[in-house]
């Protein structure tokens, strides 16, 4: 009996102007599930899979400003810096052309004329991020040229042809 008379006290402390004590106990475990509810329904939805690849790849001028703009995938960014860690040189980028492709999983590779390595990006919030810089010749790469070949990206260099991933060259150094 008495076990009944304190879920009639619990229940009835539900009531906005009578709070008994264990009413306080059951507004906690109401907000504690409203708020796991809340969490619960803002699962992250995923589309799976997803194909980011570009076919070919852009070959794209620098601008005067060290800025390049890829209208077919609406495209730009800076690229003062990128050839400030190839030449360490700010102003190396004039009258450069710069070869530009994305892979499946949505890495971007740069690389130019003359630069010694490939440079992998990845997007984060209206900027490039430098993922890995994959080392290629000391010499420096003469005539670049990006192909899709999934799951890898096909740098040609003269007759040369080396496959990349987000992690360096397939087969070879990473």
């Amino acid at each position: 009996m008495r076990l009944q008379g304190r879920f009639k006290n619990i229940f009835l402390s539900l009531t906005p102007k009578i709070f008994f004590y264990g009413g306080r106990v059951m507004l906690k475990i109401i907000v504690l599930l409203i708020l796991l509810s809340t969490l619960g329904a803002c699962s992250m939805l995923t589309l799976h899979p997803a194909n980011f690849a570009w076919p070919i790849e852009s070959v794209l001028p620098v601008s005067d400003e060290g800025m390049v703009m890829e209208d077919r995938y609406s495209i730009e960014f800076n690229t003062v810096g990128l050839f400030f860690e190839e030449f360490q040189d700010s102003l190396a980028y004039n009258g450069s052309i710069i070869r530009m492709i994305r892979d499946n999983s949505g890495y971007y590779y740069i690389t130019a004329s003359k630069f010694k390595n490939v440079y992998v990006f990845r997007a984060e919030e209206g900027a490039f991020v430098l993922h890995n810089k994959v080392f290629i010749s000391d010499l420096g790469i003469e005539d670049p040229a990006f192909n899709q070949r999934a799951p890898y990206i096909e740098l040609i260099d003269g007759g040369k042809k080396i496959n990349l991933t987000n992690v360096g060259i397939e087969g070879g150094n990473k």
